[in-house]
């Protein structure tokens, strides 16, 4: 009897136990729940203008060489002089030019010499043709020599013309008004035709040649603001002409052109000179601020995770980057203010992946400034 009333005593005591036990919701794997992400908002971000610091150039600027090989006997011109059209730059020694034009003349005299003789051979043997004396092939035969000695007289003319011309391209001349930026080669040397000895900035509008980067892309025809180095106070409004689509090799930037009007127009060549480029927005798009470990390069460009519905879902946005600092960056999106993103962790997020937000963390990350 006391053994079955211990029992009791015993199971009493534990039962409440397990009653309890029984009760308590067994804890959540966290490997299976949706991960807690860090949430920001979007804020509206002001943009100073971009700076971009580059030379004055002509929009034409050519490198001139003669036509051909020789040895430069005289410069005519210094770097930074005016020339004008027409005026000599730079002459080759003209003797060996000289000598073959007077060569491919005396060739001339000789072909037309034989071409004579042909022609008066033709004439004599279609006569004997016609009264039988001679074959149709052998006459055949003596007007073909004098087709051919017609035909190498009128090669050894041209050739005489080629050789003619040469001796005039002993003299450089300038092909149009300008300024020499630069001479290539000094008397004594000798060159090879088309190589360049003198580059000449074609006379005409002045332009800011400058290099911009991958994630700057302005439209053609837009305005910036000029500054020569040294004079603060000159200023000048600036349109964009070109923009190369084709990147540098070494630096990966592109050349922009921008051209100089007003006070500028006239700008030295070679002057430092400072275009400040608006940060204009795209169209409809407009340029917001997010944290920097928001964005995340699937390999496509980058882009953020975007917040949607309830429960919290995550999609993917893409965006293009104005400006970075350590903490913040500049994007342009069709997104809105206020739209909810993933702030941190976002290379561990993929499409529609559902997220935990905190309250806590959202308002934490839409209050900062």
């Amino acid at each position: 009897m006391l053994r079955h009333r211990f029992v009791l005593l015993a199971l009493a005591s534990v039962l409440p136990a397990v009653l309890t036990g029984c009760n308590e919701k067994t804890p959540a794997d966290p490997r299976t729940e949706a991960p807690l992400v860090r949430v920001a908002s979007l804020q509206e971000a002001g943009l100073e203008p971009r700076s971009f610091t580059g030379t004055v150039a002509a929009r034409v600027q050519s490198d001139l060489g003669f036509r051909v090989s020789g040895k430069v006997l005289e410069r005519f011109v210094d770097t930074g002089q005016a020339v004008k059209r027409g005026q000599p730059l730079m002459r080759i020694d003209p003797a060996d030019l000289k000598l073959a034009a007077n060569a491919q003349r005396e060739a001339v005299n000789a072909a037309r010499a034989q071409a004579k003789q042909a022609a008066d051979e033709e004439i004599r043997y279609r006569s004997l043709r016609s009264s039988g004396a001679i074959s149709a092939s052998s006459y055949d035969q003596i007007k073909s020599t004098a087709d051919s000695a017609k035909a190498r007289l009128s090669a050894a003319e041209a050739q005489a013309e080629v050789a003619l011309n040469a001796t005039r391209y002993a003299d450089l001349v300038a092909d149009a008004d300008g300024i020499v930026m630069e001479t290539l080669v000094e008397p004594g040397q000798v060159v090879s035709a088309g190589q360049a000895v003198v580059r000449v900035a074609h006379a005409g509008p002045r332009e800011a040649v400058i290099q911009l980067p991958e994630n700057l892309r302005p439209r053609i025809g837009s305005t910036a603001q000029a500054t020569l180095f040294g004079n603060q106070d000159l200023n000048a409004t600036t349109r964009l002409r070109q923009l190369s689509d084709v990147a540098d090799r070494q630096t990966r930037t592109f050349e922009a052109r921008w051209i100089l009007e007003g006070e500028m127009a006239n700008a030295p060549l070679g002057t430092t000179i400072t275009v400040k480029i608006p940060s204009a927005d795209s169209a409809g798009q407009s340029t917001l601020r997010v944290p920097i470990g928001a964005l995340y390069d699937t390999g496509k460009g980058p882009g953020i995770w975007v917040i949607q519905g309830e429960p919290a879902q995550v999609y993917w946005t893409p965006v293009v980057v104005q400006q970075l600092d350590d903490e913040q960056a500049s994007i342009s999106t069709q997104l809105k203010p206020g739209t909810r993103i993933v702030a941190l962790g976002a290379h561990l997020l993929h499409e529609g992946q559902p997220v935990r937000v905190t309250a806590q963390a959202a308002l934490a990350q839409s209050a900062r400034p």
